[in-house]
């Protein structure tokens, strides 16, 4: 009988810790329907992977969804490239790895400038997207008001400075 009660003892221990592992390590997994749609667009193409971050702190107060593009081999730097007409030419410039543009929500392929653009826009649906050349890695802000861009904004400045 004693030796049954160990058994017990010891398969709940395990159910216990195993429980409480799940819940630690899960809670940091996004669930796919809660991730971009970027993320969605990009996370089974070959030669890159995807990532979806869902709060990331860009200061002590402003947290935001962020989807990181890695190009894991040459081929898919190329479609990346290529998805975000890229020209070769600006990967090739040595003193600037870092470019920074705005987008529209959810499509971070179309760049939106404002001042030549004549498309109708509400600020709200505009996106920050920063590409570094050197590292290979497309990252796209999903940013919800102006505000957050402005951080953004200046915080990748101070970064690359």
């Amino acid at each position: 009988m004693k030796r049954k009660d160990t058994i017990i003892n010891i398969l709940i221990f395990v159910v216990i810790v195993g429980g409480a592992l799940v819940y630690r390590y899960m809670q940091s997994v996004v669930p796919y329907w809660q991730c971009s749609e970027v993320y969605k667009r990009y996370h089974k193409v070959e030669g890159v992977r995807a990532t979806y971050v869902k709060n990331y702190p860009v200061n002590d107060t402003l947290t935001i969804g962020v989807t990181l593009l890695e190009a894991t081999d040459s081929a898919g730097w190329e479609y990346l490239l290529e998805a975000f007409n890229i020209p070769h030419e600006l990967t090739e410039i040595e003193d600037i790895d870092v470019w920074t543009w705005q987008a529209l929500r959810n499509h971070p392929e179309e760049r939106y400038n404002s001042m030549v653009d004549d498309r109708q826009v509400e600020k709200s649906d505009l996106e920050i997207v920063s590409i570094s050349t050197k590292d290979q890695e497309i990252c796209i802000f999903h940013t919800r008001n102006e505000q957050e861009r402005s951080t953004i904004f200046s915080k990748k400045i101070e970064a690359n400075i």
